[in-house]
């Protein structure tokens, strides 16, 4: 499902970028595609800046979110693959995935594939080192073609 989700909603940014640049950069395809608004990516911002950095959720790896009602119109996953970690907080981050839910109950599933993908670190570091959206893409596919 989670090659599914993230068909045309990832990303590969070479430049080295501050935070807010890592979110807004990651939300680009879901903004092109309707999924969530504008609004969404400042509401994400202005919550690390109120809670602080609890979107990182393991070692290189962050998930910025905000409420359903400030600005999700479709449940929806991306993914940016920074070559040059980004500072949040005191955290290394290469992988920034935003998860937007329409609702309190659409993304569980999503979640949880997430988290079963994320708790293998050698898929982390495959994606970390993959040179392409295709390379990205297929580790996601060959994951999900081993688990059926």
């Amino acid at each position: 499902m989670l090659s599914k989700i993230l068909k045309d909603n990832i990303g590969i940014e070479k430049e080295a970028l501050t935070w807010k640049e890592s979110i807004r950069t990651a939300s680009v395809p879901l903004i092109k595609n309707g999924k969530i608004e504008e609004k969404y990516v400042e509401a994400m911002i202005n919550d690390i800046e109120r809670m602080g950095f609890y979107v990182v959720i393991t070692d290189k790896v962050a998930m910025p979110h905000s409420r359903p009602e400030n600005g999700v119109n479709k449940t929806a996953l991306s993914l940016l693959k920074l070559e040059n970690p980004v500072k949040y907080g005191e955290y290394d981050v290469n992988l920034i995935f935003i998860l937007a839910a329409e609702n309190k109950d659409k993304h569980i599933e999503i979640l949880r594939e997430l988290s079963e993908f994320l708790d293998e670190d050698d898929e982390i570091e495959k994606i970390i080192k993959a040179e392409s959206i295709n390379e990205i893409e297929k580790i996601f596919i060959e994951r999900e073609e081993k688990l059926c």
